[in-house]
């Protein structure tokens, strides 16, 4: 393996950081400091969504879905995590949230009848918290319900389930259960910042669980890589790659580390507990695994995706950005967030009444949108943007208008920014400074009506390190302002 040295590997980094000027970006409000910054998850955003009826779900199901199952619960807290959980459970209640599952499952039974179903995702909380004989339950009832032969069938591993005596018998019981891609968060290989994480592993145990994947012949593994934590430099980011390719990883997602209020890191940012990487080094740190991983033949997939096989990074990816409001994902569990019938919409997000509401018969929403014709197109340009890009032609046969005409302003303010290019074939993808702006670019699509309705709810938040709406609202609208203002948050 001819990787690239820490000291090549930096200089190139250093030369493409000065293709990003900061402060033009900044005073036309296209670039976000780190702790504004977030990828949107769904348009409209959590703070822009209000009562919907869960029957309106049902409506209009596409031909093709993809499906999510979400275990919310963990032995740890990471610092970093603001996704719905609940820690150290007893196993009664662990019972409880699986029979709550397949009551859910049932509400969508006969809609979803016939179905292609394209991927399913078990992620989490830590799904592999659960026991061997709790997945296999949740598995037979899974099974039960959809036919998963011919999918993608993705499961979240946790690096500590190394520690356990059966833990090659529970993977054993999520590959008869039809799971064919893992995913396993590891974050960092620095000791010192996964203790700061509160990881609950160590080195040790991400080369133990790799090294048993790969004896029981799983080839489909993608490890989860972060930079700009606390107290990473730009040495132990290098170290931290170069350890995972060392370890025969052909799929990454590297992504930065984003900050909410509602979770603890965001506290160590505001109180300056810890050095934090600023937006220099940031970018510095994407550089650095784009040269490396692109020297070592690796490609590019959607926005922080990487692969070095000639299969897609994961179906569910491509699908989740590329699929043009053609595919409908269906939650189940507490906190999913799903889009169907034309529909974003979220499952209760406090696990209480998770379990009330569906004990009682209920589909479990939370909120909803229903989504304009105005909201399907600039959902399109937000998510295809950050993968294979906008096939302009497309565009227009879809929606009846071309994104020149319908986004003249938008698009001139991003071209003059250097953020978006058109290619000869048509197709408008992200600029490298596009990439890392990425939530700046989306945030420019978002409707003034859109902006308006988040700022109402934003402003009715009373304390933003424990709301609800703040914590599950995966998008850059209404956060932190200044710096001043983000400590005082934060804090």
């Amino acid at each position: 393996m001819n990787t690239p040295s820490y000291s090549e590997a930096l200089e190139f980094a250093i030369d493409r950081s000065y293709e990003i000027n900061l402060d033009m970006l900044r005073s036309r409000n296209l670039h976000l400091d780190s702790y504004n910054d977030y990828l949107v998850g769904t348009y409209p955003p959590l703070k822009a969504m209000g009562d919907l009826n869960a029957e309106r779900l049902l409506n209009k199901v596409a031909s093709s879905i993809d499906l999510y199952f979400h275990i919310p619960f963990c032995n740890q807290y990471c610092t970093f995590c603001h996704f719905a959980k609940e820690i150290n459970p007893s196993s009664e209640r662990v019972e409880r949230y699986l029979a709550a599952l397949n009551k859910e499952m049932s509400w969508s039974e006969a809609a979803l009848a016939g179905k292609d179903i394209e991927t399913a995702f078990f992620g989490g909380g830590t799904p592999s918290f659960l026991t061997n004989r709790q997945l296999k339950t949740l598995f037979d009832m899974t099974n039960q319900r959809f036919d998963l032969s011919k999918s993608e069938v993705s499961f979240e591993l946790h690096p500590s389930l190394v520690k356990h005596a059966d833990a090659a018998d529970c993977i054993s019981t999520l590959i008869r259960g039809g799971v064919n891609r893992f995913v396993l968060g590891v974050q960092s290989l620095d000791p010192t910042i996964l203790r700061i994480l509160n990881r609950g592993h160590g080195v040790e145990e991400v080369i133990q669980v790799v090294k048993l994947l790969n004896e029981m012949g799983i080839e489909n593994l993608s490890l989860d890589l972060m930079y700009g934590l606390p107290q990473q430099t730009l040495r132990s980011w290098y170290d931290s790659i170069v350890g995972l390719l060392e370890m025969g990883i052909e799929k990454f997602n590297v992504f930065p580390l984003m900050f909410k209020s509602t979770d603890p890191v965001a506290r160590h940012l505001a109180r300056g507990r810890y050095q934090f990487a600023g937006a220099k080094e940031r970018i510095i740190m994407h550089f650095m695994a784009e040269h490396i991983l692109t020297k070592l033949g690796y490609r590019h997939g959607p926005i922080f995706y990487w692969t070095k096989r000639s299969q897609p990074h994961s179906v569910q990816q491509r699908r989740k950005y590329d699929s043009w409001n053609d595919n409908n994902l269906v939650p189940f569990g507490v906190g999913g967030f799903g889009y169907m019938s034309q529909c974003q919409f979220y499952n209760e997000a406090d696990l209480d009444r998770y379990l009330s509401r569906v004990e009682a018969g209920e589909k479990p929403v939370w909120k909803g949108a229903v989504l304009s014709q105005d909201d399907l197109m600039r959902r399109t340009l937000m998510f295809a943007l950050r993968s294979s890009g906008v096939l302009l032609s497309r565009f227009k046969r879809e929606f009846g208008v071309s994104v020149e005409e319908y986004f003249g302003r938008e698009l001139e303010i991003l071209r003059e920014a250097g953020l978006v290019c058109i290619s000869k074939d048509g197709v408008m993808s992200l600029t490298a400074a596009g990439n890392i702006n990425s939530g700046a670019v989306s945030l420019l699509f978002f409707s003034d009506n859109v902006l308006e309705r988040v700022a109402y709810n934003d402003g009715r938040i009373a304390d933003k390190r424990t709301d609800l709406l703040e914590k599950h609202d995966y998008s850059p609208a209404a956060r932190y302002g200044t710096s001043a203002e983000m400590q005082a948050v934060f804090r």
